[in-house]
């Protein structure tokens, strides 16, 4: 049996909250459902391991943007083959893996049968379909062209694909290079340098400095290697619950920005990230002040949205999309004079993805310049840390063969 905390409302508008008991939770939506009741949400209280494990790590829950693209190109089509939604949505759980994306879509279903419509039913998964992926169905479903607006969405997701694979392609060699040359310098303090003490107590020589503080890094991390090991993982656990608080989260992104190279890289993924996004939801016929409270929203890089968070205030005060952006002051220039264009030719989605288009252009010759210069520079940073201790370890065995002639 399951504890399920259901809030609903009834057709006066009155909404409560209670806890039910069931082993069929279909059943009992149904049975509200039946007796007039609006579910709003529901929680199992009683949650397992898997669930616990998504409350920590809540990312755990949801799907990557290729998911939710092949899932959404899918139910096009087979929309666009004449299929009803129910049928399509059958189909594709006839073969898909099991998965967040599979409970979710069985859920939806089964809430479709129940008499919800589609964007209410994808909106009791958050973890699953963002907010602009609802929002647009919501869109196409009033308009009666949601066979369009997934395919919209479709684009939507194949180009923040794209664009995330040019920075995941750009920054793995580098690295893979940190890496290993954080274990090479770990494996030389740790196992390397111990082994030299004894040859250096048999030589009898005075140590140089250098020597004697490369012997005693070597001797606290050998002696503490599972501490700092233990404290290196509290602290990354204690950095990622922090990140989930919204002042954590804005303080890391601010710190992104302000990075060499990579704070630029990271300010145009946003950028593209907004125009793309703005872009999907007002060619879905979506209002632009909406829109943009959507697109704020779930833009990755927080301190970026608390730049722009301004601009739905001033639009509902009748200033233009683009003088905003200007009046604003921290965005960049080719964004103003696109909206502006965008603006006067009533084509604004349009040249918003050609902007989008614009970033996606910079983001690639970025990462290549960003390769190119790490590289080399990891490599000299691994030849002087290795080439120090080496000459650490070899002074005093010089100074000695010089006593002995």
């Amino acid at each position: 049996m399951d504890r399920i905390l259901i809030k609903f409302a009834d057709d006066r508008g009155r909404i409560r909250e209670t806890v039910f008991e069931t082993a069929a939770p279909g059943d009992l939506r149904q049975a509200l459902v039946e007796r007039g009741y609006y579910i709003l949400s529901e929680e199992i209280l009683d949650k397992g391991l898997w669930e616990r494990v998504q409350g920590v790590l809540p990312f755990l829950g949801g799907v990557s943007l290729t998911e939710l693209a092949d899932f959404t190109k899918l139910l096009r089509t087979l929309l666009k083959a004449g299929l009803p939604l129910r049928d399509a949505l059958d189909v594709f759980l006839e073969e898909a893996a099991k998965g967040p994306l599979i409970q979710a879509i069985e859920q939806v279903r089964d809430d479709i049968d129940e008499g919800i419509s589609f964007s209410k039913a994808l909106a009791r998964h958050p973890l699953v379909f963002p907010e602009i992926y609802v929002r647009t169905v919501v869109a196409g479903e009033k308009a009666g062209t949601l066979e369009a607006i997934l395919g919209r969405l479709v684009l939507h997701f194949q180009g923040m694909v794209a664009v995330r694979r040019k920075l995941v392609a750009a920054l793995i060699y580098p690295s893979v290079l940190l890496l290993v040359s954080l274990v090479a310098i770990t494996f030389m303090v740790v196992k390397v340098v111990p082994e030299f003490v004894d040859l250096f107590r048999s030589l009898d020589v005075p140590l140089p400095v250098f020597t004697q503080m490369v012997l005693g890094l070597s001797s606290v991390i050998g002696t503490w290697f599972w501490f700092i090991v233990a404290g290196l993982v509290a602290g990354a656990y204690s950095l990622l619950q922090f990140s989930r608080t919204p002042g954590g989260r804005s303080l890391i992104d601010r710190l992104k920005l302000r990075l060499p190279l990579l704070g630029s890289l990271e300010e145009k993924f946003a950028y593209s990230q907004f125009s793309r996004t703005l872009s999907t939801m007002l060619k879905g016929g979506l209002p632009l002040v909406e829109s943009l409270a959507v697109v704020l929203d779930s833009l990755e890089n927080k301190a970026v949205a608390a730049r722009l968070e301004a601009l739905p205030g001033m639009l509902g005060r009748g200033e233009s999309f683009a003088k905003s952006l200007k009046i604003i002051g921290e965005v960049p220039t080719v964004m103003v004079r696109v909206v502006h264009v965008g603006e006067e030719s009533g084509n604004l989605g349009e040249m918003l993805e050609n902007l989008a288009e614009h970033y996606d252009e910079e983001i690639g010759t970025l990462t290549s310049t960003l390769t190119s210069l790490v590289e080399p520079l990891l490599f000299l940073f691994m030849a002087v840390v290795l080439g120090a201790f080496i000459v650490a370890l070899l002074m005093p065995v010089l100074t000695a063969a010089t006593n002995i002639r």
